[in-house]
């Protein structure tokens, strides 16, 4: 019995002196886990540091640049210092060990939503700022008449492109008016505005969002309530995703109808995927044809590697006809906004945008993605850096879902940067709005990661930026959206204060390359496509001396000069305007007595 007791003891010795050797190597590992994270972090800082002070000093008239020294530079800082700090501390607080009742979540939404929707009129005046956000409410005008295109009187068809200068789906002498964008969103907007304010449109969409962002989490993190907590707050405290509910932007619907189409995706079953592709048909047509299809494809190659090839080849057939319904409707429309048969019309995005695109080199790409992802992490909850550094290993070691996610985002990057990088008017970077679902799940599969290193540090990391980004970050980004809109609404009252049937607004330099410096009152030359505005409202970019001599003859006409713009604070411009001065003088030789100056 002795020999054998012994052999027991030698042998538990020796189990023990090799747990305790593989505890001390899960231990170096996992140190050395900790300290290429606090790296990363450290790395991360000083980019943001570096491209922060760059952009601050830069002097170049680009749109992305004015708004992140404008806008975001404050805040930046903020972020960098916060993740020097997570990196040299992580207080021991807790996340909730339960989400809250669906009602609660429910009701908390619809808080959410009440806020947005009130921001939509105290912080941004209820006012469509940019051509893309007009052209929501202009197509909205043109289908609540039942109409695809509102038909241009003979008369006027000339004026049209003074009236409305960018974005008309026929830009040669249009006989009609409509956008060139797909109609899904105005139309979806309009349907709710029959039984609601549309304000409310965009920030009850966030709140479909979030709900089936949960469902997402609850199946990808089954038990683990932290992770989906972590998953919620980088979502609900995006400043981006607020702004833009603000606003008839279509990249709320875009984020929505992305995460309704992956909760349904992942759900499966006849009913999953059949919401899917009702999801897919919606949001290809919302906006531009390829943001929603982008979306779809990593998570259809992730099931094709899957081994799951019906499935697969089922969704292709779907994203074919989808597609193909989508890429020709336009030409349904052109017959009426093209007018005599062989008039030119841009209805063909591949062809005529999305081609010369990828043959034009422009060296303002790289310095502008730069620009437009500074905008978008200031714009985010500030755990959302942290967490993203965590789940890089995830992603590279798993694959799996994370890396679907991080596929999508990196794919589309790339196409962006290579045929579209700028973004224009933006509250973070809107092109990337449709993947802050994605940028949410994956801050989950980092916080998971972070967790097992650094246990409930993890939580402190993710409470303390959160903390942060409530009382710094979202109160600067909201009082910048705030303060960027005044001179606009500004420009707005004085143009609707004229008594004239027509204004004429100095916008020359509006279509130049880089923005011009006009771009601001070239965007207040809006009408309604039925013409029923008053002032109408003229582009001297684009209005020929024959023309404006031709609308002197109807009735007379108001100047909003360079003078003008400037008192309004759209900028502090040359108030000499060559090109202005002399399309006036030849109107006032011609119709005497017909121009005005501003009342």
């Amino acid at each position: 019995m002795q020999p054998q007791g012994r052999a027991g003891h030698a042998l538990t010795l020796s189990l023990t002196v090799i747990a305790n050797a593989c505890a001390m190597n899960t231990e170096t590992a996992l140190a050395h886990d900790i300290k290429a994270w606090k790296a990363r972090l450290g790395i991360c800082a000083a980019v943001l540091v570096v491209i922060g002070l760059w952009a601050a000093t830069l002097k170049a008239p680009v749109m992305a640049l004015n708004l992140v020294q404008t806008q975001d530079v404050p805040v930046l800082c903020i972020l960098g210092l916060s993740t020097v700090l997570v990196a040299l501390w992580r207080p021991r607080w807790a996340l909730p060990a339960r989400l809250p009742s669906g009602r609660s979540m429910l009701l908390a939404g619809l808080l959410l939503a009440a806020l947005v929707a009130w921001g939509s009129y105290g912080l941004l005046g209820n006012f469509p700022l940019s051509r893309d956000e007009h052209m929501v409410l202009f197509d909205m005008a043109v289908y609540d008449q039942g109409r695809l295109a509102t038909p241009i009187a003979p008369w006027w068809q000339p004026f049209a492109l003074a009236m409305e200068p960018n974005f008309l789906l026929n830009a040669d002498q249009p006989s009609g008016f409509v956008s060139a964008y797909l109609p899904m969103n105005p139309m979806l907007r309009l349907a709710f505005s029959k039984v609601a304010d549309p304000a409310w449109f965009n920030p009850l969409l966030v709140v479909i969002g979030g709900a089936a962002l949960l469902d997402i989490a609850k199946r990808t993190f089954g038990e683990d309530r932290r992770a989906r907590w972590v998953v919620l707050l980088v979502y609900a405290l995006s400043a981006q995703l607020l702004v833009t509910a603000m606003t008839p932007f279509s990249m709320t619907g875009h984020l929505a109808l992305n995460l309704v189409w992956l909760a349904a995706f992942l759900r499966g079953g006849k009913t999953g995927h059949s919401v899917a592709i009702a999801a897919g048909f919606a949001a290809t047509g919302l906006h531009q044809l390829v943001f929603h299809p982008f979306f779809v494809a990593p998570f259809l190659l992730w099931r094709l590697r899957q081994g799951q090839w019906r499935l697969v080849a089922g969704y292709a057939l779907a994203y074919a006809a989808i597609v193909l319904w989508w890429a020709v409707f336009p030409l349904f429309v052109s017959p009426f906004v093209a007018g005599p048969l062989g008039r030119a019309t841009n209805a063909n995005v591949i062809t005529d945008k999305l081609i010369p695109l990828l043959f034009i080199h422009d060296p303002r790409t790289i310095p502008l993605m730069m620009l437009n992802l500074l905008r978008f992490t200031a714009w985010q909850n500030f755990a959302l850096v942290p967490l993203l550094i965590a789940a890089v290993p995830v992603v590279l070691r798993k694959r799996g879902f994370a890396g679907a996610l991080a596929l999508g985002i990196f794919a589309w990057l790339l196409f962006l940067t290579a045929i579209l990088p700028e973004q224009g008017r933006g509250y973070g970077y809107r092109y990337l709005h449709g993947y802050l679902g994605s940028f949410a799940l994956l801050a989950g599969f980092g916080y998971r990661e972070l967790e097992q290193r650094i246990g409930r540090q993890a939580d402190g990391v993710v409470v303390l930026m959160s903390g942060l980004t409530v009382v710094a970050a979202l109160p600067l980004l909201l009082a910048a959206s705030y303060r960027f809109m005044q001179p606009h609404l500004a420009m707005e009252r004085v143009i609707e204060a004229q008594k004239t049937p027509f204004v004429l607004i100095d916008d020359n330099g509006s279509k130049a390359r880089d923005g011009g410096w006009a771009e601001g009152a070239g965007d207040h030359v809006r009408n309604l496509p039925d013409m029923s505005n008053r002032p109408l409202r003229f582009s001297a970019e684009v209005l020929p001396a024959e023309l404006l001599s031709r609308l002197c003859r109807v009735g007379p006409v108001t100047l909003i000069t360079r003078a003008d713009i400037n008192k309004a604070g759209l900028g502090e411009l040359p108030e000499s305007s060559p090109k202005f001065d002399a399309l006036v003088r030849a109107a006032a030789r011609d119709v005497p007595g017909c121009i005005r100056k501003r009342s």
